[in-house]
């Protein structure tokens, strides 16, 4: 299940956020990381029912001529870990194992997935994480998160939802004209 728990902009400046994230990549501020991270044939459990579905469909990464990228960002290394502070201390999160700000740039998208990770083997021992999304841009035409069975479309900035799966199967794409953020925690 997915639920609406709130919205952040009361806390967070999330403009000034994307701001900052913005400067990413120019002059001495680090470049952000580009997504997906894993790839057909690395070994990490469950990794592969993510990847064969995007060779059947035909899905192709940026570096091999598709449209498949996004940008991912992290606090300490691209925005300050106050962002993070306030967003756990308001939705009482006690423990977190990740945090990102994703961004799909105009005409690319992030096929259906989970998030793989690379800790999946110790992860399986535990169960499974709640996860919280947040819609840190204004809502603008093209920016699209579907998750399970549910379309997240010109949400308000700050909009905050909560899954009840890590694991959800989702999918992000950016139809629009300008780049599209999200910030995701589980």
């Amino acid at each position: 299940m997915i639920k609406y728990v709130g919205n952040t902009n009361a806390i967070i400046n999330w403009d000034q956020v994307i701001a900052g994230l913005e400067k990413c990549g120019h002059e001495t501020h680090p470049g952000p990381f580009y997504g997906p991270k894993h790839k057909a044939g690395d070994p990490i459990p469950q990794l592969k029912e993510v990847t064969d579905i995007w060779t059947d469909a035909g899905y192709h990464r940026v570096e091999d001529g598709g449209t498949v990228q996004w940008d991912m960002f992290f606090p300490g290394t691209h925005f300050d870990q106050s962002i993070v502070d306030k967003f756990v201390e308001h939705y009482n999160i006690e423990k977190y194992s990740s945090v990102w700000i994703s961004r799909i740039w105009p005409g690319h998208f992030a096929p259906i997935h989970w998030d793989v990770n690379d800790m999946e083997e110790e992860l399986a021992k535990y169960p499974d994480r709640l996860r919280w999304h947040c819609h840190i841009g204004k809502p603008t035409f093209g920016h699209v998160l579907i998750v399970e069975d549910q379309v997240f479309y010109n949400q308000q900035q700050g909009d905050v939802f909560q899954w009840d799966s890590r694991k959800y199967w989702h999918a992000g794409t950016n139809c629009g004209l300008t780049p599209k953020y999200l910030f995701n925690i589980w």
